[in-house]
């Protein structure tokens, strides 16, 4: 379950996207200071496991992500998204709608409807409350100037079922966290990233029952990546990290193709200028982009589909997705 959501959650705010740059003729994984875009993410539609039939609707204000709301293929409010702020942490929950009430009272209630208002003079699915869940949440550190220095990503699981009567519960658990804390070289490159994997007991959510800590190198040539080092700390001594892997780049002219490790294949086929299959250990990805090189449409071949709608305007989505996911060679959604 943990491996599925988190792949669900990838696929929507991780890999949505090739790096994107503003010139369709340079797609270097670069060094540099992040651009002030010329569109931003609107709009979501797509269909993943989870959700079924989504519409994601994001609003900006002072060119932040505001809220998001979901609705599902009848229009129904179905999630959204909480902003927070305390104490230099943003924080960013995707929240799913679910019944706060279990299915017994649900037919209770359908059957007191339909003998009060009579067949089809009432709606079901208005009169049932809900509550918000959350299924994941960034906690997003900021420096003075705006930079992101750490992030920390919490990923829930809703139960497979809910319960009746007393044993009613519709509670979503902590599964998995992330920390990445990032350390910086020119403009927004990222040369190290520094990385805590921590996973949780259903019944306790405040002591982690494993941790593996992690460091993540960048060698780059120039403007562009050449090679990412991935270390672990050695059990024996949090002081000493263990080379894991070394993953090499390779580039055609300007654009990347391939990222390879030990184990660890990722390769970009083009079909054209804006449209090619990302294939990640054998599992293959399309996606098309637009004029700036941001993501469209993306199919994984397997019924997790998504198409993108962006508006002109500037915008802070990147704090929803791990900092240095472009830097690896994946796509983000701008």
């Amino acid at each position: 379950m943990r491996t599925r959501l988190r792949n669900m959650i990838c696929l929507l705010l991780l890999t949505a996207g090739w790096v994107a740059c503003n010139n369709d003729d340079d797609n270097n994984v670069k060094v540099g200071v992040r651009p002030v875009n010329p569109v931003r993410v609107s709009e979501i539609t797509g269909h993943n496991d989870h959700w079924g039939d989504y519409t994601l609707k994001i609003l900006y204000t002072n060119d932040k992500v505001a809220s998001m709301s979901r609705y599902d293929k009848d229009g129904y409010r179905k999630g959204g998204l909480s902003v927070t702020k305390e104490q230099g942490v943003t924080t960013y929950a995707v929240n799913d709608y679910v019944y706060n009430v279990d299915v017994d009272s649900i037919a209770r209630l359908d059957a007191w409807l339909k003998g009060k208002y009579g067949v089809g003079n009432y709606s079901l699915e208005d009169s049932i409350p809900t509550i918000a869940r959350t299924l994941y949440k960034v906690d997003v550190t900021l420096d003075e100037e705006s930079t992101v220095t750490q992030q920390v990503f919490s990923y829930y699981i809703p139960k497979t079922e809910f319960g009746t009567g007393d044993d009613f519960d519709n509670t979503y658990t902590l599964d998995y966290k992330e920390t990445f804390i990032y350390e910086y070289g020119e403009g927004i490159s990222i040369v190290n990233s520094r990385s805590f994997h921590d996973t949780y007991a259903p019944d306790d959510a405040k002591n982690y029952v494993t941790r593996a800590l992690y460091k993540y190198e960048y060698e780059y040539d120039g403007n562009r990546i050449v090679t990412n080092r991935i270390y672990r700390v050695n059990n024996h001594s949090e002081e000493s990290w263990d080379l894991i892997d070394e993953r090499a780049y390779a580039y055609s002219g300007n654009g990347l193709m391939s990222v390879k490790g030990d184990g660890y294949s990722l390769e970009r086929i083009y079909s054209d200028a804006r449209a090619f299959s990302l294939n990640l250990n054998g599992a293959a990805t399309s996606y098309t982009l637009n004029e700036y090189g941001f993501l469209i449409k993306s199919d994984n071949g397997k019924g997790e589909v998504m198409n993108v709608t962006y508006e002109p305007g500037n915008g802070n989505f990147y704090h929803l997705y791990r900092l240095d996911r472009e830097q690896e060679g994946f796509p983000v959604i701008k």
